[in-house]
């Protein structure tokens, strides 16, 4: 099993060998993980909108993915630039409000269709627009940017459609033998083992995770915020993968991963709960005391978009730019937004979800 990391990785084919699925250490943390995204789904179920909170649950995940990489924002910068043009929008939020499209566009794919290696492909073709050239064709390697060390050679870019197209059946195969979270895990590991792409193959696997749950109907929405997880563990999440590649150890590799859907799924769950509840707090609030400026989808904006200029809430409800700048500074006069300059622009903050967010 150990191989010469400077060399191009010899990556069997899955399944993987023989893993014991049924062992205690596995099922007492998929029973636990299950409860918990079980929840997680019904809640989703719960909501007066399910696509509420997608936007903005997804920018949360997709900075938190992106800083794995080192690409470093913050929700509040996402959040607020995503309604400039892109012209003015500086590279780190460029990348991720692409993260996020990608999502959207992969949860939407999965309306119609199983996850593919088209999905794949569309799913890197937005998260990398600029550089997209489908499947690698050259050798590459991850490296130590400190001692320059080799630390692992993906297979030959000859071997790739074959690996991707043995992916493909291995998720596609809903055997109730393998849990889906072990599978997932499993699915995640291969990706990156094969690491298909010249760039981006972290962020395309991370968003493979969490479409791969919604797949496998565990998740009714793509908003696990699998990436919280690994962000916080980064150094023990390479870790167990390269202990996957040289040693074949899959065990410590699957209950990490297991661990990590049940504590992220129960912190969905708390963050969503939340959100939820200052939703029809401020819903009330408008509703009883600006009755005439109150609609249900004027609320939901608000939520959609937790920071907002004029000119999108006039879109969204289809109203005239003045009455949409009337009906904001309506709100922040009483203490229920706030409003704030940033150039040119005069923005509306929902500070109590921003809150929440940023946690």
């Amino acid at each position: 099993m150990l191989n010469n990391p400077a060399c191009p990785h010899n990556l069997a084919l899955l399944p993987p060998p023989k893993i014991d699925f049924k062992s205690q250490s596995f099922t007492d943390l998929i029973t636990n993980a299950r409860v918990e995204l079980a929840e997680l789904k019904g809640f989703s179920f719960s909501l007066p909108n399910p696509m509420l909170l997608l936007s903005p649950a997804i920018i949360k995940e997709s900075v938190a993915s992106s800083e794995i990489e080192n690409i470093n924002t913050t929700v509040i910068k996402v959040l607020q630039y995503q309604l400039f043009p892109e012209a003015e929008q500086t590279e780190p939020d460029k990348e991720v409000l692409r993260y996020k499209d990608a999502v959207i566009s992969g949860f939407e794919y999965l309306k119609k269709y199983a996850v593919s290696t088209r999905l794949i492909l569309d799913v890197q073709n937005k998260l990398m627009p600029t550089a997209y050239e489908g499947y690698r064709k050259q050798q590459n390697q991850i490296i130590n940017n400190a001692t320059k060390e080799v630390l692992y050679t993906p297979p030959l870019s000859s071997q790739i459609p074959n690996l991707m197209s043995n992916w493909e059946m291995y998720v596609n195969q809903l055997s109730s033998e393998i849990d889906p979270l072990i599978r997932s895990a499993i699915a995640h590991y291969q990706f990156e083992a094969i690491h298909p792409f010249g760039d981006g193959n972290g962020r395309t696997g991370r968003i493979l995770i969490v479409l791969q749950l919604v797949n496998e109907k565990v998740l009714s929405l793509p908003i696990l915020y699998i990436s919280g997880y690994i962000n916080s563990n980064r150094s023990e999440y390479y870790r167990l993968l390269g202990e996957v590649t040289s040693k074949g150890n899959w065990n410590e590799y699957i209950l990490f991963m297991l661990k990590g859907f049940y504590l992220q799924a129960k912190e969905t769950k708390a963050t969503l709960f939340k959100i939820m509840e200052l939703f029809f707090e401020l819903k009330k609030a408008i509703k009883e005391k600006h009755k005439k400026i109150y609609s249900a989808d004027f609320v939901e904006v608000l939520f959609s978009y937790p920071i907002i200029v004029p000119a999108k809430l006039a879109s969204e409800l289809n109203i005239h730019r003045d009455t949409a700048s009337k009906y904001l500074m309506h709100l922040a006069k009483a203490g229920l937004l706030k409003d704030s300059k940033s150039g040119k622009y005069h923005l509306f903050i929902n500070e109590k979800l921003m809150k929440i967010l940023k946690k």
